[in-house]
């Protein structure tokens, strides 16, 4: 009897590793985007102004980067994050949502992998940014001239 019972347990063990896992992935409140760029009512320029200011080797990397792209890559990279900002909390929540659970939602990524890089950083760049951007110009588009 305690064979047939250490036969039983060891088939139900093995068939339970034989059953795959279901992944899942969500976001989190700083995963993929911090919190802090989800809620922030800056615009994209006072933003990128205030980062420029706060963490000026991370904006310049950034900047670096940007103007190694081809032209319509550039600008398709700033259309997206103006669209993002546009965006309230509930709609860049879900950007987020779909950014962490689907690979091929953002197509921007397929064109330059490090597109957005400076706004969706969780090192401390957001945060700093985010703290002091409100005291910028709104309408800055000298903030995409560098170098």
């Amino acid at each position: 009897m305690l064979i047939k019972l250490s036969v039983a347990a060891a088939a139900v063990s093995v068939a339970a590793m034989a059953v795959p896992a279901v992944a899942s992935a969500d976001a989190s409140d700083d995963y993929p985007i911090p919190n802090r760029i989800l809620k922030t009512t800056c615009t994209v320029d006072q933003y990128m102004a205030a980062v420029r200011d706060v963490e000026p080797i991370y904006y310049q990397r950034y900047m670096i980067d940007y103007n190694n792209r081809p032209p319509d890559i550039e600008q398709g990279a700033r259309d997206r994050i103006y669209w993002f900002f546009s965006l309230d909390y509930a709609g860049r929540r879900q950007y987020s949502e779909d950014t962490a659970t689907n690979v091929y939602y953002e197509q921007m990524a397929t064109h330059w992998g490090n597109w957005a890089k400076l706004f969706f950083n969780n090192k401390g760049v957001a945060a700093h940014g985010t703290d002091v951007c409100a005291g910028y110009p709104p309408n800055d588009p000298s903030v995409w001239n560098w170098g």
